[in-house]
């Protein structure tokens, strides 16, 4: 019922405000995005701007920024035997992968693999129930990083000694419905073939997997992608900026994406993609 109310209530939103709500709500609008995807760009090369299916194109976005990209971002596997439940800041729980949280549910899920996913009803189509999704307001502090894990395991290699690894394509769509960004996952083994949903979320921290991360056509490419529900996102980002407001800071909206960047790393803690640009300084310098 939710899912269907957030794509009719969607489809028939008129035009955007331009009101800004960035400090009292934790939101952006369309241009402000854009202002924060400009920022990302410039300071971490790995990023790009992508036009997209034009048949797939919103009209609140110029044609030419639909979405952001950052491709082949290399991810380190855990060893499911030996990672067990870590805090970090503030009793956040960053990863929590143990035996016991294997428990054959994946097996229902439809792999990645199918590329060719039916049309999305609308440009932000939702999960049907956020009811079960981990509350991220208990979130403190913008240092609040995932830190190195030394049970990650080594990368394979082949005979030349070369490095394998799993990587992902991530992209950041602007969501109509919610106002910030939503972050779009598509996962490839070490011989570049598509990842299954089950080793997706393997990637991804247990107390968000199935929940906060589930499975959906792309709005801009057709293809089924692992995304995290936006529904949290503007409570946590709303945090973390009056956080940094009450160290005396001043918070440019432009660098929305830095934050929102980082904070996501307790989502998927062992996908190194680049959000490494410093933010908030008291003067309004990176």
């Amino acid at each position: 019922v939710h899912g269907a109310y957030v794509k009719t209530a969607s489809s028939v939103m008129g035009t955007l405000t331009d009101e800004t709500k960035f400090v009292q709500e934790g939101v952006l609008t369309p241009d402000q995005f854009v202002a924060a995807g400009d920022l990302l760009v410039r300071n971490c090369g790995t990023w790009s701007w992508e036009s997209g299916d034009a048949k797939r194109r919103v009209g609140y976005m110029p044609e030419n920024k639909q979405f952001l990209i950052t491709r082949n971002v290399p991810c380190r596997e855990f060893d499911l035997d030996t990672v067990e439940n870590k805090i970090v800041e503030d009793d956040w729980t960053a990863v929590t992968y143990t035996d016991e949280h294997k428990t054959g549910e994946e097996d229902n899920i439809v792999d990645v693999e199918d590329k060719n996913a039916n049309e999305p009803d609308d440009d932000e189509d939702e999960d049907d129930d956020d009811s079960d999704i981990p509350d991220m307001e208990d979130w403190e502090g913008a240092d609040n990083l995932v830190e190195a894990d030394p049970a990650l395991a080594e990368p394979t290699t082949d005979g030349n000694s070369i490095i394998k690894m799993r990587t992902y394509d991530i992209t950041i769509t602007y969501d109509k419905y919610y106002q910030t960004p939503k972050v779009w996952l598509f996962g490839y083994d070490e011989n570049r073939q598509p990842l299954s949903s089950k080793a997706i979320f393997k990637d991804i921290s247990v107390d968000h997997a199935k929940k906060t991360v589930t499975m959906d056509a792309h709005p801009h490419l057709g293809v089924q992608f692992a995304y995290i529900h936006p529904c949290k996102h503007a409570s946590v980002m709303k945090k973390m900026i009056q956080s940094s407001i009450d160290a005396g800071n001043d918070p440019r909206v432009d660098q929305y994406l830095i934050l929102f960047l980082k904070f996501l790393a307790v989502v998927m803690p062992n996908i190194e993609y680049d959000y490494t640009v410093e933010v908030n300084t008291k003067d309004g310098n990176k």
